[in-house]
Formats: C-alpha cells, structure tokens, sequence
C-alpha cells in the first residue's frame, strides 16, 4: 500500500495568497547572513513580509514536515499584525538595510547595527517596477511519487507563490526544507523558471527535482509541478 501525504495549504492561507495580487506597499526582508548569493543574482533567502495596499501585513515562510525518511515543506502565509519595522530591510528601497543583532569584539556585549557584509542586505536594483502592483498569483504544487511495494510513498505539497508582476514580469516565492524556515524569492525566475513555466528550456542541474530539494533522494522518484491559479480574494473575508 502507497503512503500518502496532503500538505496542501488551508483555506485561509489560500484566501491570504489570493489577497497577495493587487499593490504591494513594500516586500520586508530580515537581512543577515545567507541573504543573498553572488552565484545567484536575484534570489533571496528570508522570512519574507509583504505590505498589501490594503489589509495586514502578511509573513510569506516555509513550513517543514518530517516525513518519508526526509524533509518536505510547504509555503507558508499568515497575517502578521505585529512586527519591528526599524530591523527589516526593504526590497522596494534598497537603501533601508534594517539591523541585525550581534556581540561586539569584546564578547561581552551586543547590540543592533547595519547589516554591513556582503550578501547580508539587498545591494541591486530595487524589485519594485516588478511586484509593487502583481496581477496573478498562482499556487506552485508538487506531485511526488517514489519507492517500490510496501515502502511506496507519494505526497502532494504547496511549494511556493508564482507572481506575474505588471508587464508580465515573472517571480518565485518558494518555500524549502530547512529548520529556519526561511523561503527563497526568485525575482527574475533564473534557473526556477522550470518550476513556473512548463516551455522552459532544460538546464542542466536545475530540473524540477533538483530545484525542488530531491537530486539526492534514492530512485525511483517522480516528480511533477503544475501552477495552479487561484480564485480573486473575497475582500470581505476576515480569517485570522
């Protein structure tokens, strides 16, 4: 018998991603180490927060769920009434770095400063001519599907939120499967373009399995990605 696992997002959280199309006011960052890659331009790694243009801010992360002899994850989207603006870096403004919180040389103190290291703040173009007004958002769902006889096992997960920005610009928010549950932002798409748009190009070393976190897993392993659409957000909802 297959095992089977559902991490699909809730209704609500699909309600709240639904909301992430229409203008954006800003995308916050908690800037530190592992920001951003220079081998990678464009992709950011974060606990991301998005301020529609109306509505509470929403925290975009990953949610990881142990399971198969792994870790699978899912996106992750909550309201977030609550959070120190003054620490965050903005991706709409570059210059607003935010503060990380270290100890100073003596070891014996600590404070709040400037993320002044590379890869620590956001240091290119600002993202806001592609995100400050998304006109779609589609659910990135994978289908997984591995094993032989009784340890056959298939899962189906909400990955990530893929953004068309207003001249057809595409970004990624993807979630991944590690503890900090920090999510990845592809803006542009880059090598992820395989996960959003079934036409792309093949790359070498950036199939779906391998942008998905499942190069190294055993065969015989399966895996699919579709976009799926979402419906237009009932303005009138209140979830939590």
């Amino acid at each position: 018998m297959t095992r089977r696992l559902d991490i699909a997002l809730t209704d609500p959280e699909r309600r709240h991603a639904a909301r992430l199309a229409g203008r954006w006011n800003d995308l916050l960052y908690a800037p530190g180490p592992g920001f951003s890659s220079p081998l990678e331009p464009g992709v950011y790694t974060s606990s991301f927060i998005v301020l529609p243009g109306d509505g509470p801010a929403l925290r975009v992360s990953s949610l990881v769920v142990p399971a198969f002899g792994g870790d699978l994850c899912r996106i992750r989207i909550e309201p977030l009434p609550d959070y120190r603006f003054e620490t965050l870096g903005s991706l709409f403004e570059p210059s607003r770095r935010g503060l990380i919180y270290a100890m100073a040389p003596d070891r014996r103190t600590g404070g709040a400063r400037p993320p002044d290291q590379p890869g620590w703040s956001i240091e290119d173009q600002a993202l806001a001519g592609r995100l400050a007004a998304v006109t779609e958002v589609r659910v990135v769902r994978e289908r997984i599907e591995g094993g032989r006889g009784d340890g056959a096992f298939s899962w189906v997960a909400d990955r990530g939120l893929a953004l068309t920005g207003p001249g057809g610009e595409q970004s990624l928010l993807l979630s991944r499967p590690d503890h900090d549950e920090r999510a990845v932002l592809a803006a542009p798409l880059g090598l992820y373009s395989a996960l959003v748009d079934p036409g792309a190009a093949a790359i070498p070393g950036a199939s779906a399995a391998e942008l998905l976190g499942y190069g190294d897993w055993a065969p015989p392993l399966s895996v699919s990605v579709e976009a799926l659409s979402l419906p237009n957000a009932d303005s009138s909802g209140n979830d939590a």
